[in-house]
């Protein structure tokens, strides 16, 4: 991969990204001329960061999970 065809895949993933906050975003979070996280209690604010942190990790080990079966398989297969 070359850094260009990295640098699309970003541009990709972030356009991904943005899709979200205008789409499920804009649902859950969108008060008219502002975001629900610019009003909200800082320390709903945190808590509500931190679930978020604690669901990426999940999401990490998840991936792991996977990664660790894919390389079992790959290595049985004498790849």
């Amino acid at each position: 991969m070359t850094p260009a065809q990295l640098a699309e895949y970003v541009t990709e993933f972030i356009g991904e990204c943005q899709a979200r906050v205008m789409g499920v975003g804009a649902e859950q979070y969108s008060q008219g001329e502002q975001q629900k996280f610019e009003t909200m209690p800082l320390l709903d604010l945190i808590q509500y960061a931190r679930e978020e942190a604690q669901d990426l990790a999940v999401y990490a080990a998840m991936v792991d999970i996977r990664l660790q079966r894919l390389e079992t398989a790959l290595r049985a297969s004498g790849n």
